[in-house]
């Protein structure tokens, strides 16, 4: 990244990292490059260390664009403050010579489940600000519309103040309704956005309930997103030019992301498959785990974390009740055990991650795309 370039980054990355050369840069622009390119960002939640060198260097190889995000939850069951996770970002980059595949830092799933939440969750938000954050994903679809506006507008003022990269979200992601009646529909998403917008607040992605889940699919479930109604809510809000962010990516098949961008969908976030990866466990073509009748496990001797740490977090699992898809509470406890594995290990997931997110880049059509989003800082 030259000087000139340096100086487009925006004003809270230059004072938190005022000597850095990498490109993170607004998370605005990575979304304005993929709408020009008929493409979409892959967004990663990677919830440890290890399979972060293996997307970067697929992004730096393939000149895609990418997110990296994490969300208030993973806050509590992860290593990472806000400040670490940044940083841990964009000394990785640095340490693998990125200086040409920008990226953004993105906070996912801020969420507000009751109006009394929303003062906790503005500190948070300023902190993540002030940690170099250039993207943020306002969650209150937890509440009523009329509250999720409300909360929305207030906490969205800072990021709208400093320009950057803003998702809301309408309709719980995965709520377990059991039917369309709880999807988002496409006359409450125009109302919300609409509504958003007489109050000075143009987000730039709308999350919905179209159908995904967050993590695995056990048992007889499987991926549903409806994507006829997500053209259709996309086609609702395009008069305020705003895009889909889906989420609950991992179980989807390559040919159905692929298709993704034709519905509006301009962002796309992956975080269970980085997991599986890490953890070396068994997943069928589309990344979904493959899992035993009672949520348990199929872990392959050569891929991810050694064998016997594997049985070590099984067996905390079993005893701290954190079986089937709270496995992912593991990620705390056992990072200091990730981040101190011999190198033959970590280079098999580094290996396992850059083909995964190689596959990934070319399905959202985002590889090749790296030089556009300077256009748009």
């Amino acid at each position: 990244m030259n000087r000139k370039n340096a100086d487009k980054r925006p004003e809270n990355v230059k004072k938190r990292f005022p000597n850095s050369v990498v490109p993170l840069v607004n998370g605005q622009s990575l979304i304005k490059a993929a709408r020009k390119n008929n493409a979409m960002i892959m967004a990663t939640n990677i919830r440890c260390r290890l399979p972060v060198e293996g997307i970067v260097l697929a992004s730096m190889a393939s000149r895609a664009p990418v997110i990296y995000e994490i969300a208030k939850s993973e806050l509590t069951y992860t290593e990472f403050t806000p400040e670490t996770f940044a940083a841990f970002i964009v000394e990785e980059n640095e340490r693998l010579g990125n200086t040409m595949a920008p990226f953004a830092v993105h906070g996912d799933h801020i969420t507000v489940k009751k109006p009394e939440e929303v003062e906790s969750v503005r500190k948070l938000m300023a902190l993540e600000m002030e940690a170099g954050f250039t993207s943020f994903a306002i969650d209150a679809s937890h509440m009523e519309n009329d509250k999720n506006l409300a909360a929305t507008s207030e906490l969205a003022k800072p990021v709208i103040q400093a320009g950057l990269n803003l998702e809301v979200e309408l309709g719980e992601i995965g709520a377990k309704s059991g039917s369309a009646a709880g999807f988002t529909q496409p006359e409450e998403a125009k109302w919300f956005i609409s509504e958003l917008d007489k109050r000075g607040v143009r987000p730039n992605l709308l999350a919905i309930n179209n159908g995904s889940i967050h993590g695995t699919y056990f048992g007889a479930s499987q991926e549903g997103i409806q994507l006829d109604l997500t053209r259709a809510i996309w086609e609702a809000i395009r008069p305020w030019d705003v895009d889909i962010a889906q989420h609950g990516i991992t179980g989807t098949s390559l040919d159905k992301i692929s298709s993704f961008i034709q519905y509006g969908i301009r962002k796309g976030n992956v975080g269970t498959l980085w997991q599986n990866i890490s953890f070396g466990l068994a997943m069928n073509q589309n990344g979904n785990c493959i899992t035993t009748p009672d949520k348990g496990y199929v872990k392959r001797s050569y891929r991810g974390i050694p064998d016997e740490l594997w049985q070590e977090m099984v067996t905390w699992a079993a005893e701290t009740d954190n079986r089937g898809g709270n496995i992912k509470n593991a990620n705390a406890p056992f990072a200091p055990f990730f981040n101190a594995l011999p190198l033959a290990y970590k280079k098999r997931i580094t290996d396992h991650a850059y083909e995964e997110a190689i596959r990934l880049f070319e399905a959202t059509h985002s590889a090749g795309i790296a030089d556009s989003v300077w256009e748009f800082l």
